[in-house]
């Protein structure tokens, strides 16, 4: 395709990109299915983000289907087990924030209790991203993923405005929640952590 060029090229080259984002969504939907949902979702979602992380990288050529499956089963243990352990922190402070919302009338703790759900829901978003660029032991996963956003807020309001962006497009055209909805959230997603990973490991380098 060296012979397209002008508007050719660039609609060849955002059908290309589609193809590319639903045949990775078709592997997540596929594989998370394969590990009976539970098991499957979410070394599936770190396999999309061994993939985009490359992509953001530049390695744009890398085979799609070799780069997620080996993803898929080299952290199938590790990540399901940080999963859970966040799973189970989501779930807590969910039924904390229902207790606090109907049964206590304290406006100040149910504040801070919003709060530590924003930081928990941030430090979520980069916890895949971290995954797949550190390696590290379990838990430190979770502590390092905090630290991280904690030290980029710009980066966090990338975050936010990509969420936001995102919901909209979701609500208005259903249809990309299913052809592109998991990988079209872990490239900007993923890019916007790995210029805060940057940021880290420079500043670390200034300091060192």
């Amino acid at each position: 395709m060296n012979n397209l060029n002008g508007f050719m090229k660039l609609f060849y080259d955002i059908g290309n990109w589609m193809f590319k984002l639903m045949y990775l969504q078709l592997l997540w939907a596929g594989f998370s299915i394969l590990g009976l949902i539970v098991f499957g979702i979410f070394p599936a979602t770190a396999g999309v983000f061994a993939v985009t992380r490359k992509w953001v990288e530049n390695d744009v050529d890398i085979p799609i289907f070799k780069t997620f499956i080996t993803s898929y089963k080299d952290s199938f243990a590790k990540v399901n087990g940080v999963g859970f352990i966040m799973l189970l922190i989501g779930l807590f402070l969910g039924y904390d924030y229902i207790i606090s919302k109907n049964m206590l009338n304290s406006f100040f703790l149910h504040m801070v209790l919003i709060t530590i759900m924003f930081v928990y829901a941030l430090t979520v978003c980069y916890l895949f991203p971290t995954f797949v660029h550190y390696e590290l032991k379990s838990l430190q996963y979770i502590k390092q993923s905090f630290l991280i956003m904690v030290a980029s807020p710009l980066e966090n309001i990338g975050i936010i405005l990509c969420l936001i962006i995102l919901y909209y497009l979701y609500a208005l055209l259903p249809v990309s929640f299913v052809l592109l909805g998991v990988t079209i959230a872990a490239y900007p997603l993923m890019r916007i952590t790995y210029s805060a990973f940057n940021k880290v490991q420079q500043k670390k380098s200034v300091e060192n």
